[in-house]
């Protein structure tokens, strides 16, 4: 068993990528901007700085881009309900939690997001240490944002796994030297990573059912 596992939030344990490409691409279109999911994927695992930078230059500058934000706001606003958690993602947790095994978020989202998504999906206590993008300096797929989340915890890379659905966080964990079980999520993940990370998981059910057997 591992001493401790690292989870992103985003796409991961939360279905929250593919809700936010959905408003961008309707906003973009409502101001008369061309944006596609293939545009949108190149921001997934980016930090806010970065992902602003890019979807940026995707829609022609910062008029443009302030403009569809505006909307995607409002639309994201108007959800009956916040995001919801993805399949598997709170049986795996408990099942940590319950073999006393700590957990730890590692998400590019900024700080507040990332307590606020995961306390109203109910699960923000199941965490010893969150860890954001907002705190270091370069994003994945830098490998810093875990190596902090492994200080937090006290624990070596080795004796921990971490869980992405990204390319750009898969890399980040496999760079920091943990092993990495990737639940794709809006994109097949590239030949490096497949053949770099622990498995390829089709869910977090699927990732959890070949833990219990390690």
């Amino acid at each position: 068993m591992f001493k401790a596992a690292i989870f992103d939030m985003d796409g991961l344990l939360i279905d929250s990528e593919r809700i936010i490409m959905q408003a961008c691409i309707a906003a973009a279109t409502e101001v008369g901007i061309p944006y596609s999911q293939t545009q949108f994927v190149e921001l997934i695992g980016r930090n806010a700085i970065d992902s602003t930078r890019v979807m940026t230059e995707q829609l022609g500058g910062e008029a443009n881009f302030n403009q569809v934000l505006q909307r995607v706001d409002a639309i994201l606003a108007a959800l009956p309900a916040p995001f919801p958690l993805k399949l598997g993602a709170l049986e795996t947790i408990q099942f940590f939690h319950q073999k006393n095994v700590p957990c730890a978020v590692a998400s590019s989202s900024y700080k507040n997001i990332v307590q606020n998504r995961l306390t109203q999906v109910g699960v923000f206590d199941y965490f010893s240490a969150i860890t954001s993008g907002d705190e270091v300096s370069n994003g994945k797929p830098h490998p810093d944002i875990y190596l902090l989340a492994l200080k937090k915890l006290g624990y070596q890379a080795a004796d921990c796994i971490a869980f992405e659905d990204s390319e750009l966080g898969a890399r980040a964990a496999i760079a920091a030297g943990l092993k990495v079980i990737v639940v794709p999520d809006l994109k097949t993940p590239s030949d490096f990573v497949q053949e770099n990370c622990f498995m390829i998981a089709e869910s977090l059910s699927h990732a959890l059912s070949y833990i219990k057997k390690v």
